[in-house]
């Protein structure tokens, strides 16, 4: 068994029995991200919260069951990335990269005074209630900003229909080894925003004199 080639969605693989094999999980970009044992699962995480659990068969080194579908690696990478989702083994192991990336959005680029304008004159006004969530993605160790700036500017880029290209006062936060930190896309680079994580503060209310 393994040297009988079979055809998967048009493509001829070569299914393997032998035990302890591992499905390699990747990004649009071919970076390996993380191995999952035959057998078992790995969470996908839509754009919209829904998280699922999706069991996981070798099939080779190239091509695995996910779910109910069959994929080859790079087809699944991108089939995740067209629908901003994104994906984690269920055991994550000592190596394995669970990072990602989000872009925020402004809501309504006419009610916001500094929407479209550099870092120099939104320091002072920038508030995470402005923005609400564009995309949400998976993120190779090598991947920069720059690199997301130029996926999301490209005619091709995900989201293309349902989000404005990347562009001046969009915010990118990284997830990288579960620390998070935000960066305000300017004219020029990148300004780290380390307040757009912070939760809001409220104002007390004032109380009335005693009586």
């Amino acid at each position: 068994m393994g040297d009988v080639p079979v055809n998967i969605r048009g493509v001829l693989a070569f299914p393997n029995g032998e035990g302890g094999r591992k499905i390699r999980f990747i990004d649009s970009g071919y970076n390996t991200l993380f191995h999952v044992p035959d057998g078992d699962s790995i969470f996908l995480t839509t754009f919209d919260d829904r998280r699922k659990l999706l069991p996981c068969r070798y099939i080779d080194d190239y091509h695995a069951v996910i779910g109910n579908d069959t994929f080859h690696i790079c087809e699944f990478a991108e089939f995740a990335q067209r629908e901003g989702a994104v994906y984690a083994p269920e055991h994550p192991q000592e190596g394995d990269i669970c990072d990602t990336y989000t872009i925020y959005q402004i809501k309504d680029t006419r009610e916001v005074p500094y929407s479209f304008e550099p870092y120099d004159y939104a320091k002072r006004k920038l508030w995470i209630g402005h923005y609400q969530r564009a995309y949400r993605g998976v993120l190779a160790p090598s991947t920069t900003l720059d690199d997301l700036f130029d996926r999301h500017n490209m005619d091709s880029r995900p989201f293309g229909q349902r989000m404005r290209s990347m562009s001046v006062s969009d915010v990118v936060v990284l997830n990288r080894g579960g620390e998070e930190k935000a960066f305000y896309v300017d004219r020029l680079g990148f300004e780290e925003v380390p307040q757009f994580l912070k939760p809001p503060v409220r104002k007390r209310r004032r109380s009335g004199p005693e009586r």
